[in-house]
Order: structure tokens, then sequence, then C-alpha cells
């Protein structure tokens, strides 16, 4: 090894286990706990724009600072496995005053394009009802905590702008599929996708590091947003605007049937195709992430597989076919 840092999540992932290195990276997550002898553990998830990695403090680790999630650290330590997964175990640590959002994964996408798209896709439905209760909804001061927010805090679009990112992909796969399902009622598909994710906004609080709120540990962000949603409508009525009993009802029934079933924590399954579509869009963006993700960062020792998941209880397949570039043969 020609050098022993610094270096990235991504370079970490490339390196033979027992290796020792030095880097500086973003504290995602932080869990302290007693282990069987009554020694103290600090469970870290560490994190820069390349990946994330899972640390381990033991007690014999030379800390200067207080460790804590959302700060930057210096990190001399060594790199091994643990449950078939790269664990690394911390030997010093030194807070930094290096600007966090330095370590944020961002989305591949830049903002620009993406918000000029959102924008389209909102005003493209034509629904004076819909269209009515999206303006209401997603108003500029909304649109600026939206833009900027993430999708989850962990597993799929967990970063600055994640929750764009992964609506608007939504919206424009249901935007196809209605294309090619005329049967579908494509307004209120796009205003479904547009709203699925909506109490995300106030399930997490926004930091550096997303946390979730405590009215968003204790409802979620399914419940909340079908909330937010009646509450938008009752105003509207209160205006003297109009909206349908009937539209209400399914337009809340697709925020709170999206993940599908109750093991997922929908509260309701999908009754109608618009549900059952705004399910499978989510669900397949989401998936798709997890995918790509765990190709990019795989930090196996296998030509063909990642290393045995256990959070998703599956090896990942690595190898991406390129054509005749190959050569014949491959």
């Amino acid at each position: 090894m020609d050098k022993k840092g610094p270096f990235t999540i991504k370079e970490l992932k490339s390196l033979s286990t027992g290796t020792q290195f030095w880097g500086k990276f973003l504290i995602l997550e932080k869990t302290q706990r007693k282990i069987k002898d009554g020694r103290d553990i600090i469970n870290l998830k560490l994190g820069d724009a390349t990946g994330e990695i899972d640390a381990v403090v033991w007690d014999n680790c030379k800390v200067t600072g207080e460790i804590e999630s959302g700060v930057v650290i210096g990190l001399l330590a060594d790199l091994g496995l643990y449950n078939n997964r790269l664990q690394v175990t911390a030997r010093r640590i030194k807070i930094l005053e290096d600007d966090p959002f330095a370590y944020v994964k961002r989305p591949d996408i830049d903002a620009e394009t993406m918000t000029a798209n959102f924008t389209g896709v909102l005003n493209s439905v034509a629904d004076p009802h819909l269209q009515g209760l999206l303006r209401r909804i997603f108003s500029p001061q909304v649109q600026n905590i939206f833009f900027k927010a993430p999708a989850a805090k962990r597993i799929h679009h967990n970063y600055s702008g994640g929750l764009l990112e992964h609506t608007l992909t939504v919206a424009q796969l249901c935007t196809r599929i209605a294309e090619n399902y005329p049967e579908l009622n494509r307004d209120l598909l796009v205003t479904g996708a547009l709203l699925h994710d909506i109490g995300k906004l106030k399930e997490y609080e926004m930091k550096v590091v997303p946390e979730y709120s405590v009215e968003g540990r204790l409802l979620g962000h399914i419940v909340m947003g079908s909330e937010l949603i009646t509450s938008q409508i009752n105003a509207m009525r209160a205006d003297g605007l109009p909206f349908p009993d009937k539209l209400e009802w399914m337009l809340k029934h697709m925020i709170l049937s999206h993940h599908g079933s109750l093991e997922f924590g929908s509260p309701v399954l999908p009754l109608f195709p618009e549900a059952f579509v705004l399910y499978m869009m989510d669900n397949l963006d989401a998936k798709l992430f997890v995918f790509r993700d765990k190709i990019n960062e795989n930090s196996g020792d296998d030509e063909f597989f990642t290393n045995y998941d256990s959070f998703f209880g599956q090896n990942f397949f690595t190898y991406r076919y390129q054509g005749d570039q190959e050569g014949e043969g491959e």
C-alpha cells in the first residue's frame, strides 16, 4: 500500500482487511451500549460523498472531542470483517471543524434540472381540484424545504435532495405507465406520486444528518401525509373551493396504501389501479436504488457477487454486460 490515507469510504472498500488507514468522515449514526463484560462500546455509521461504512469504538480508543451524529471526525482505524461485512475499528478519533455538508452524498442529477422537471410535472396536472391542492401544499416555502430533504434516514435516497429525486422519478414512472394504460386516471396517479412522501417533511428533523422527530416516530410519514392532505382539502372548502368527497377518499387511500402491505407500514392495501401502480413505482425506484448502491459500493472479494448482505438477506450480482465491447468468448 502506497499510503495510509486520507481515504474515502469508496476507497476503503477496495482495501484489504487488516489494513490500517486514516481519513475524514461524517458521523451519520451513533449507538452507545454496554456488552456482556461491562465494557462500553460505541457503534457508528460513517459516511462521505462516496458511501457509508460501519465502525466500532471500544473504550480504549483515544477520543478528542465529543462524538455525536452530524460531526466530522479525523479517524485512524483498522479495516476488518464482522458478520461478512466490512467494519472499521477506531484507534484514534479527533472531532474536526470541517463543513459537514461537504461529506454528504448528493443526487446524480443537478438540483436545477430536478426542480425544473418537478415544476413541469406539477403543472401537467389538469384537473382543477388536484391542481389547486398541489398549489396549496407545494407553496414556495414548502418547496424550499422539500427540494433539500432526504427521502429516508437509511436504505434509499438518504441524502439532501433525495426526496425530490425519488418523488420526481416515481412521478415520471407513473406518467409513462399512464400512457400505456389509458384506463388509468393520469392526473390522480401523478398527484398521488407527487404527494406520496410529503409526510416526511414532518417525520424528519432536517439537519445535516436527518433525525426522526417525536411526531414522526409516533405517527410515521404515511399517516402524517394523509393528515396534511385532509387539512388542506378542508381549507380549500372553507375558502369556497369545492373538492369532491370521492376524490379525497381515493387520493388519501393512495397515500395510506403506497407501501403495499400491512407488513411494511401501510394501514390498508391498494384497492384500485392507481393506488396499485403508485405502490409498484415507489417500490421499483427504492429497490433499484438499493441494487445500484450495492453494486457500486461492492466490497467483496468475489468477482461476480457482493458479500452477503444480512439486512436484505442476499448477495448482489455485480457484473454488467457491456455488449460487443467485451469481445467474443466473454
